[in-house]
């Protein structure tokens, strides 16, 4: 698995930048496809709906402090 350490880019030796393409590669499956942990899929999509990583809207955040 690739952990973007970038060491094939420094050992390709024609030049191609293998680690933008893993990362294009990584970015099509997660945000397409959605082939990542449902977990994270689900955060996504609370960052996409909510604008946060948690399940409250804006309105509800601060619900649980105490007036």
């Amino acid at each position: 698995a690739c952990t973007t350490c970038n060491a094939c880019v420094d050992a390709c030796p024609i030049a191609i930048d293998p680690l933008s393409i893993i990362m294009d590669m990584r970015q099509y499956l997660v945000m397409e496809q959605s082939a990542a942990p449902q977990e994270l899929n689900s955060m996504m999509g609370n960052i996409e709906n909510n604008g946060a990583p948690w399940p409250f809207n804006n309105q509800d955040r601060l619900q649980w402090v105490n007036e």
